[in-house]
């Protein structure tokens, strides 16, 4: 069985246009492009106004709501190796301005690993007329 990779979590910023549709998609593979098994597993989200606190940059525990201004919970849509992918369709309904993010993948035994973590930046949305 594949197992994510120990290492720190990979940084990836992401910008986002208030109040529109955030779209995207996160496939887990291995180093060889194999999926990677999620049986049982949890895989959350959140976005918190400035650092957690925690002595991390960006890293929190999973349930902390250490300045959180956004959860979302992956579980329901994967495990095993066929349903290995998050995908994101939400309406960006926070404030403008500079936040950050972490994607916490938590295993059945208890092992909680970092896969994403980064800015989560919100642009003002303009509308024409």
């Amino acid at each position: 069985m594949s197992q994510l990779d120990a290492s720190v979590a990979k940084r990836l910023d992401i910008t986002v246009k208030q109040n529109q549709t955030f779209d995207g998609v996160i496939t887990f593979t291995d180093n060889v492009n194999a999926p990677i098994d999620l049986t049982g597993a949890q895989v959350k989200m959140s976005v918190r106004q400035g650092a957690c606190g925690c002595g991390s940059s960006f890293e929190c525990a999973g349930d902390s709501n250490f300045n959180q201004v956004f959860k979302q919970d992956f579980t329901p849509q994967i495990g095993g190796t066929g349903h290995n992918v998050l995908t994101f369709n939400e309406v960006v309904q926070l404030a403008e301005g500079n936040y950050k993010y972490d994607l916490l993948v938590e295993y059945l035994s208890g092992k909680q690993q970092y896969v994403l973590a980064g800015n989560f930046r919100v642009k003002r949305s303009y509308t024409s007329i």
